[in-house]
């Protein structure tokens, strides 16, 4: 080495030592000195040092070669932007000249990718709700489990009596804040001067997210907002005093200063006058809630809302009604509802005046608000997390199968690259280089694929809206999704094409350069039928889940529920009085058949239970589901009378009809024998008048309930209109809608009419089950399309390796039946195999998704025959072009160069 030669940092030189302990450390030092020097001349020190750097981690083993033409230095597996920029240049080049395969490889990648990024975009969409409140992990609902009378059977509620919040206040330690509030739907007038008061119409309960509630100051202690204008602490603290986020007191009021807005009027249920006391900043974040009219708890005393909400109660729930409590940081949920169980004995049961109503308090965590179909509310979106789980395994399993396309194409097609490989190696590359560059290809492939789901996500995300969330949307410049990308990038890149350079820079010189074909060998063709099995397996899966999901919602579809769905109208009125006139209106309408008063439909998502007596030879208490309707109910509905008699037109609860299970309940053998004897309800006696035979009031999930059908007026106020279906058409029912609709707008001015088919009411109860077709057809679909392209590139690839065997045959008299049956054979082999071990897994899978339904179709063997069929014939029509193609090819043509 030269005295005056610069030389590299010590540090540098220090870590060169540590990374090459060896006896090559010398000629490797003396090469990178020659390095640092050819750089500090070209371009000074800096640069020299980078490049010395970048040598130094990357040569592992040293392998440093001096490229004498250039007169440079040569590192074969550098990080230089020459050389990746030449890694990129041959990849594209090599992803050109065989385009059917990188057509394969890319189409597949892009439907993996795309459908990753649309499966993160709604799982990380529905897993963000409400993570973003401070403290949020001390927040919890306060929920409980409800015991009525003497049974041991409890069920989950998300709600507590509206009396219990001021009481756990009082006398629960452990809590630092407890907030109520309740929902109240309702219209909403702005005041204005010199003008016409702005109406906004309540949204549909039920349908549109709640956005008006009753709240306690502390409710700002637990959820916390910016407060934009008004006093946080005052501002909820006198009754007739409301409290708006930002963006709705824009749409009341208009485009001003929002300390101009402090102190004007809202009114909400025609009485209750407001004044603006604080506005807050909505956020802009995902949460379940998104309420936007906060009127101070103090109004409810003050105004005529203390009928509809009595803060005293004790005796009753009421889903409206939720309470929230923050804990100190010293205490845990386990030692709150411990001291729960000493608040439920003061508080519930028969000896505390609430009757045969016991609650035992629990607390739910804010986190687990959005995901628990047990605890029910009036605002919150519930979501399935078995879904979104489901909807991650999908993700990763179509990736998966578009990445086994790409190794077993690369696999395949690496016996034509060999003389390649050895052209590479004799001139001077190893394999660490040689592995980069395939590696290239598939980034570069990966990249492409990642840009084309870019374009396809939102297309998708419109074709399935009515499946995917509102909110769901791809915004390319969040971080989270950029760094979502990268990863899956790295990922499919280092997935796909890992193992595909390993082996392709496995061969050696002095067999490829011979001219003649290097095989793969047992080792990678056995691995290449086990990624087919794999394939096959997964979407043999999904074709019998999806045989299993269709016969169920088919045998959902067309179950006999015992009563008639065709043709009937719910209509939900606001008014109970009204709804009488109303009635008889539309009983008046040519096209109308009937019209019942009722509190819900025979099947519905809400029901009423309740504890009846029957003080026979021995008292028997039961718990009984109650349909409220007048002497209309059972003959709209087509309800069958197995014995006795409708009930007749009453003003008052005069008498009950009751199901068949329930009779059986009571213990009469015969539904006969339950005429007329009497059932103690609400106090009172009253006498059975007939049995109506079973039907569903439920989803088929649950089993048949006992039932009883009364005529309560003051609980039906809502209706059911069955129209006239004598050959009536479409367009005929919409006049009879129309006219409906005229005499609602007589009745109720002002109040917007809506209506819904039973049929539909219906549909909503099994909106899960056909969501989950949906993700499971879509799965099976994307499966089977991406195997088929990556089954018909290796085929392609398997027929020219075999085109001189075929030759052969041909010559010596086989058949072209007899060549596509050989050609064919190892492949049914594979499918085969895949049946075998599809089959236990998706037998186990229907099981467990069966099981949440009381009424449900058998898993039978016939299904896992068809779906073989299936597959297979699936398969052997993707493969059938190419062996037929090669079978009839002229002998002559595959045999001229022996």
């Amino acid at each position: 080495m030269n005295p005056t030669s610069p030389t590299p940092p010590r540090w540098a030189q220090r870590l060169l030592t540590w990374l090459h302990p060896d006896d090559t450390l010398e000629e490797v030092e003396g090469d990178l000195q020659e390095l640092y020097t050819y750089w500090y001349q070209r371009s000074g020190k800096r640069q020299a040092t980078l490049r010395y750097l970048l040598n130094v981690v990357s040569v592992l083993p040293p392998l440093v070669r001096r490229r004498k033409q250039k007169k440079s230095l040569y590192v074969p597996f550098s990080l230089s932007p020459d050389m990746i920029q030449n890694y990129l240049k041959i990849a594209w080049r090599n992803l050109s000249r065989h385009k059917a395969s990188t057509l394969i490889n890319l189409s597949g990648l892009t439907l993996g990718v795309t459908a990753c990024l649309v499966i993160y975009l709604i799982t990380s969409f529905e897993l963000s709700f409400d993570t973003f409140h401070p403290d949020g992990e001390r927040i919890y609902r306060v929920v409980g489990n409800v015991r009525m009378g003497k049974t041991i059977e409890t069920k989950p509620i998300g709600f507590i009596p509206r009396a219990a919040p001021q009481a756990i206040r009082a006398e629960v330690p452990g809590i630092e804040t407890v907030a109520a509030f309740h929902n109240l739907h309702s219209n909403v007038i702005i005041p204005a001067e010199h003008q016409e008061p702005k109406h906004f119409e309540a949204g549909e309960l039920g349908a549109d997210g709640a956005q008006i509630i009753i709240a306690e100051p502390e409710y700002f202690d637990i959820f916390r907002y910016d407060w934009l204008a008004g006093n946080p602490k005052t501002s909820l603290s006198e009754p007739y005093k409301v409290v708006l986020s930002e963006q709705k007191a824009r749409t009341y009021f208009g485009d001003i200063p929002l300390e101009s807005i402090l102190g004007r009027e809202v009114i909400y249920r025609d009485s209750i006058r407001t004044t603006v006391s604080g506005i807050v900043k909505t956020w802009n974040h995902t949460t379940d809630f998104a309420f936007t009219d906060f009127i101070s708890a103090a109004t409810i005393r003050a105004s005529a809302l203390k009928r509809e909400i009595n803060l005293d109660e004790w005796n009753d729930i009421w889903s409206a009604s939720q309470t929230f409590v923050k804990l100190d940081n010293s205490t845990t949920p386990e030692q709150v509802e411990a001291r729960f169980a000493t608040f439920a004995h003061k508080h519930f049961g028969p000896n505390q005046g609430t009757g045969d109503f016991w609650l035992v308090p629990a607390l739910q965590p804010l986190s687990d608000v959005h995901f628990n179909e047990q605890y029910q509310d009036n605002y919150v979106r519930k979501a399935h997390l078995p879904t979104l789980y489901g909807l991650m395994g999908v993700a990763v399993f179509i990736l998966l199968i578009a990445a086994i396309n790409f190794i077993n194409l690369a696999t395949a097609q690496s016996v034509q690259r060999t003389q390649e490989i050895g052209i590479r190696k004799v001139l001077g590359s190893n394999r660490q280089s040689i592995i980069a560059q395939f590696m290239s290809e598939t980034l570069l492939l990966t990249i492409v694929a990642v840009m084309l789901a870019l374009l396809l996500t939102q297309p998708v995300l419109a074709a399935f809206e009515q499946f995917i969330p509102k909110g769901v949307a791809l915004d390319v410049f969040n971080p989270r999704i950029l760094l979502f990308l990268l990863a899956l990038l790295v990922m499919t890149t280092v997935l796909a094409g890992l193992y595909p350079s390993w082996v392709l820079a496995a061969y050696q010189p002095s067999q490829t350069l011979k001219g003649q074909r290097v095989p793969v060998g047992h080792r990678h063709d056995s691995l290449r039928k086990g990624l087919i099995v794999f394939q096959f397996t997964v979407s043999l899966v999904f074709i019998i889940g999806m045989l299993v999901i269709g016969r169920q919602l088919t045998y959902i579809r067309d179950k006999d529920l015992g009563f008639s769905t065709d043709a009937i109208v719910l209509i939900n009125t606001p008014d109970l009085e009204k709804s009488k006139v109303l009635a008889q209106k539309i009983r008046q309408l040519t096209g109308v058949e009937r019209v019942t008063r009722q509190w819900s439909p025979p099947m519905s998502e809400g029901y009423m239970l309740t504890r009846i007596k029957y003080r026979g030879t021995t008292e028997i208490e039961t718990e009984a589901s109650a349909k409220v309707g007048d002497e209309h109910f059972v003959p709209l509905y087509g309800l069958k009378l197995v014995a006795g008699r409708n009930i007749m037109p009453t003003d008052t609860l005069r008498e009950l009809l009751i199901n068949q299970t329930y009779a059986r309940a009571l213990g009469f053998r015969q539904p006969a024998e339950a005429v007329g004897k009497r059932l103690h309800f609400n106090g009172n006696d009253y006498p059975v008048a007939g049995v109506v035979a079973d039907f569903h009031e439920e989803s088929l999930r649950s089993p048949i309930k006992s039932t009883f059908i009364a005529y309560i007026p003051g609980l039906s106020k809502d209706m059911a209109v069955k129209l006239a279906t004598n050959g009536q058409r479409l367009s005929e029912a919409k006049v009879t809608l129309a006219a409906i609709e005229k005499v609602w707008q007589q009745v109720f001015p002002g109040e917007e009419f809506a209506y819904t088919f039973l049929d539909d009411s219906i549909a909503k109860l099994y909106e899960k089950e056909q969501r989950t077709a949906q993700l499971v057809n879509t799965a099976t679909a994307i499966a089977i399309l991406i195997s088929c392209m990556g089954l018909f590139g290796l085929a392609t690839f398997t027929t020219q390796q075999r085109t001189r065997e075929i030759g052969v045959r041909k010559v010596l008299g086989a058949s072209v039946a007899s060549l596509v049956a050989l050609l064919s054979l190892d492949l049914i082999k594979l499918v085969v195999a895949a049946i075998v071990t599809a089959s236990p897994i998706a037998w186990y899978m229907a099981n467990r998704w069966l099981q949440d339904f009381a009424y449900k179709v058998d898993v039978e063997w016939w299904v896992f025959v068809l779906a073989g069929l299936l597959a297979t014939g699936i398969a052997l029509l993707t493969v059938s072009f190419q062996s037929v193609k090669a079978a009839m090819m002229n002998p002559v043509r595959s045999l001229r160069g022996e």
